[in-house]
């Protein structure tokens, strides 16, 4: 396991935590936000499965999304961060300049396995000074969903551009019988700032 801790990030989240001693005869403590019980499931076979590939036994611990960064950021102060972090993007970066990551160790993971064998804008959005702060493991896709029927009715075109986007919003919005566009608007929950993140991204904002 390159001989450290590690955290892991989503991505396009990653993963790799801070410098701390590495897998021991206790085995890897894995934190992930991906607690439903039907993902919990599959996460636990895939620790068995690794355990039996490695003869290291993996805990796989639930941390619910919302309460990450604080989570972290007391374990980082206690000295006692787990060995691999399921993390969101926005946390690559921020946790890279604090010290939470392991970014030399992320580093050495990525030029492993190829850095070749990666999407090339996730590895792009965690580079960190001459590596990467975490480790991408997956993606998804923010998705525009919209009622063909009214759209059709009202002569809109698909919301294909954000200019369809804002004439459809002028043209539907009527509340309370009908809300012309919803989106994530709770500043407390990472959610909004993934939402927004996609929206800034597909306009040319880094």
């Amino acid at each position: 396991m390159f001989g450290r801790k590690f955290l892991l990030a989503t991505t396009l989240a990653g993963v790799f935590a801070a410098g701390v001693a590495g897998a021991n005869a206790e085995g890897l403590r894995f934190w992930t936000t991906e607690e439903q019980p039907e993902r919990l499931a599959k996460q636990e076979e895939m620790a068995a499965a690794f355990k039996a590939k490695t003869g290291i036994e993996v805990t796989v611990i639930p941390v619910t999304e919302k309460d990450l960064g604080t989570r972290a950021t007391a374990a980082f102060a206690a000295g006692d961060l787990p060995d691999v972090i399921y993390h969101p993007l926005q946390y690559a970066l921020p946790w890279a300049e604090a010290g939470i990551l392991d970014t030399e160790t992320a580093t050495e993971v990525v030029e492993a396995l190829d850095a070749e064998t990666f999407a090339s804008g996730a590895l792009g959005m965690t580079s960190y000074e001459d590596g990467y702060a975490s480790v991408p493991v997956d993606g998804w896709t923010q998705m525009v969903v919209y009622r063909k029927d009214l759209f059709e009715a009202n002569g809109l075109e698909a919301p294909t551009t954000y200019d369809a986007i804002l004439k459809a919003v002028e043209k539907l919005h009527n509340p309370p019988e009908m809300f012309g566009f919803v989106a994530a608007t709770k500043i407390d929950e990472n959610f909004m700032s993934q939402v927004l993140e996609h929206v800034l991204l597909a306009n040319g904002v880094t």
